[in-house]
């Protein structure tokens, strides 16, 4: 009897593997498997929060113009101009595109020097350190916590405007890439959604929840810390950039479900050496113009 039930549990369990394998076939072929759905989702966690912090300032405006003139009226004693209040308030909203501006500059540098996966997880940092630098302004009353606050996660939002692209097409089998260039907007608009939606004056938008509402933004770099270690390393980087190939091989395995993956490979150094080609041919058409352009002058 026992024999019997031992016969049984290895069969089942072969069957199930079986099931599992014929699962890892159908998605392979299909190109999207389960590892490389979870990595699309924990990426694209950060246009998620550019998306929410893009949009998430301008329905609470009276609560945190008022915010502001009243933490002014405390220091001084005396009333804002109107002027200086739209000073104020045009700094607060506009500085979050000036972190996004040099996030979005620096972002090929970081994805170069950390990787695109490194990047992503150390921008969290910077993420979080604005979201409670913006929901604590109300508890230590400063407008400097607001703005400064503002800023960093523009930073922290321009970075994920370079990096998630870039390991979204770089993690993607070659008939996916068109479709997985939308996930990202798809991830904005998102987060633009829900921004509006919890600033609604019967939600968070009110005197004593907008902290809370600023402070959402810590949610989507929290959940991303937590995700994306499992997440494979882009393959691309760690083949072209790193040379480790047998880290790249694994990545792969990972991303396509399959130990198959020479094709990919053969295909991304194909394409590297095509992107060098072209620059090379870049450089010379170049020097050609300036050459003949030179000549003409001295004739």
């Amino acid at each position: 009897m026992d024999t019997m039930s031992g016969q049984l549990l290895v069969s089942d369990r072969i069957a199930g593997h079986r099931r599992a394998s014929d699962c890892c076939r159908q998605q392979y072929r299909s190109g999207l498997t389960c590892m490389l759905v979870f990595a699309i989702f924990s990426a694209v966690l950060g246009m998620f929060q550019f998306g929410y912090n893009t949009g998430v300032i301008n329905a609470p405006q009276k609560i945190l113009e008022d915010f502001i003139a009243n933490v002014y009226k405390t220091r001084t004693n005396k009333y804002m101009t109107e002027e200086m209040l739209a000073l104020l308030w045009s700094v607060t909203v506009s500085v979050f595109a000036v972190g996004g501006m040099i996030g979005g500059i620096s972002g090929g540098l970081v994805a170069d020097i950390c990787g695109r996966k490194c990047g992503l997880l150390l921008n969290n940092a910077i993420a979080i350190f604005g979201a409670t630098l913006m929901s604590s302004s109300q508890l230590f009353r400063s407008i400097e916590c607001l703005i400064i606050g503002r800023f960093t996660i523009g930073l922290s939002c321009g970075l994920n405007t370079a990096l998630v692209p870039m390991y979204l097409s770089e993690i993607a089998p070659m008939t996916l890439r068109g479709a997985l260039g939308t996930v990202s907007q798809l991830g904005v608009t998102i987060g633009l959604l829900l921004s509006q939606i919890l600033g609604l004056p019967v939600i968070l938008g009110t005197r004593d929840g907008w902290p809370f509402l600023l402070g959402v933004a810590f949610i989507p770099a929290v959940l991303q810390l937590l995700l994306l270690p499992m997440c494979p390393e882009s393959p691309r980087y760690l083949l072209i950039s790193k040379g480790r190939i047998t880290e790249a091989r694994y990545a792969l395995q990972r991303l396509r479900c399959t130990s198959d993956v020479e094709d990919d490979i053969e295909e991304m150094r194909i394409e590297d050496r095509a992107q060098q080609q072209e620059a090379r041919t870049k450089d010379r058409d170049g020097e050609v113009v300036v050459t003949t352009t030179f000549k003409h002058r001295l004739c």
